[in-house]
């Protein structure tokens, strides 16, 4: 069919211009879409944007007005305390028998103010009365009345060959088992269920996970390591950390720097072992679980311990080490929580006893001691502090520095009541 010209009316030009200012405006449209599109962003894409960032802004808000009033909570606490009652706080102790009214417990939380205590099977914590769920939970009711600020109350529940809670609730899988399933989500069920047995108890802080990279033979801790590789260590350990954090009770890794490098004839409660590995190997392995968790899953605590580190350390057992605690774990892995020491009873630390270690531990940069089990070693500690003081090896500052990070720890985890 031929095609003919059209007549071009008044209405024919004003449909034209209406056609050309309606293509003007699709035009205009897609431009801008593409514009949209080249930056990446929808048309709703700015307004979305806002929102989140509002919403992020408001939430930091709030944990920074949070963290504010915590401050200022403790540094009230810290005002109206006595120094004993500071130094306290800094210990964590021991104790032997079950019965609370007939153990020296009562005399070193009402009268010596310690800060917690741990429960330990060989020390028959866990006997009549306190072989049930009630008998225990009284124990922590009764020791809780008599202090004037709430305790740690802490055991060491890894699971497996160190399951302290088998007498109250039975097996528990180690941390070898749990990796052995290649799910983490079997680890933080593990966490979970600890802190739920724990909390029926009264117990707020678990002194695990385990995250020593093991690397000797025959290894020293066996299946109490999650595994030979940082990350995967890491990976399991942080997933069990969680089931125990997000279920408020306090979790701590250990040992820092490494166990996981010595062999069975290695063992800390009996000699001081030396690991001479490199600083590059160190890295590697034993500082790698350390350093992905503290940036990733903010830890409460972490236990420092009795080996010599060459690469850090060539002369003190790194819980006594500046260089080891200061140096390495709060100023290169930038960790800012809670530091313990594993016990100051054990072999390695004889040439120093368990007064000048807690010293030293203190100086070191470790918040909390753990070790004494009479109230006479308790005197004894709590002397060698205030000695420390007087001569200038200590200052009451440093003592409110620990006081400080111990008190917010509390705070945070319900311990001590907002």
């Amino acid at each position: 069919m031929q095609n003919y010209p059209l007549k071009r009316t008044q209405s024919t030009h004003q449909h034209i211009l209406k056609s050309f200012l309606a293509c003007v405006c699709c035009l205009l449209l897609f431009l801008t879409s593409c514009a949209d599109a080249t930056t990446g962003n929808s048309p709703n894409t700015s307004s979305q944007g806002s929102q989140a960032t509002a919403s992020k802004g408001n939430e930091n808000s709030y944990e920074n007005t949070l963290e504010q009033q915590r401050l200022s909570k403790v540094k009230a606490l810290i005002s109206g305390m006595s120094l004993d009652e500071k130094i306290g706080q800094l210990i964590i102790v021991e104790y032997f028998g079950s019965d609370y009214a007939n153990t020296a417990l009562p005399y070193m939380v009402g009268q010596q103010h310690v800060g917690g205590y741990l429960y330990q099977q060989i020390n028959h914590n866990f006997e009549y009365p306190s072989n049930t769920i009630e008998g225990a939970k009284q124990v922590v009711d009764a020791a809780n009345k008599d202090a004037k600020i709430p305790l740690l109350i802490a055991i060491d529940q890894e699971g497996g060959v160190v399951n302290k809670l088998s007498t109250l609730f039975g097996d528990a899988p180690s941390a070898e088992d749990l990796a052995a399933t290649g799910d983490p989500n079997k680890a933080l069920e593990a966490g979970q269920e600890d802190a739920n047995h724990m909390q029926q108890v009264g117990i707020n802080v678990n002194l695990a996970p385990v995250v020593d990279v093991q690397t000797a033979t025959p290894p020293l801790l066996a299946s109490r390591t999650f595994g030979t590789d940082g990350n995967s260590v890491a990976t399991y350990a942080g997933a069990f950390l969680n089931g125990l954090q997000k279920n408020n009770v306090i979790g701590c890794l250990k040992h820092f720097p490494g166990l996981g490098s010595l062999t069975s004839a290695d063992d800390p409660h009996d000699t001081l072992p030396v690991v001479s590995s490199s600083m590059d190997t160190l890295q590697k392995y034993d500082l790698a679980p350390y350093k992905k968790l503290i940036a990733t899953q903010k830890p409460a605590m972490i236990m420092s311990t009795d080996v010599i580190t060459t690469a850090i350390d060539p002369d003190m057992p790194a819980e006594l080490s500046p260089k080891a605690i200061d140096g390495v774990l709060r100023k290169q892995l930038g960790y800012n929580g809670v530091v313990i020491t594993d016990g100051l009873y054990m072999g390695g630390l004889k040439r120093w006893g368990l007064a000048e270690s807690a010293v030293l531990s203190i100086i070191a940069g470790n918040d909390l001691i753990e070790g004494p089990y009479t109230s006479s070693q308790v005197a004894e500690v709590v002397q060698a502090f205030k000695d420390a003081i007087q001569n200038g090896r200590l200052t009451e500052k440093r003592i409110d520095e620990s006081l400080q990070r111990i008190l917010l720890m509390k705070l945070q985890y319900g311990i001590i009541k907002a």
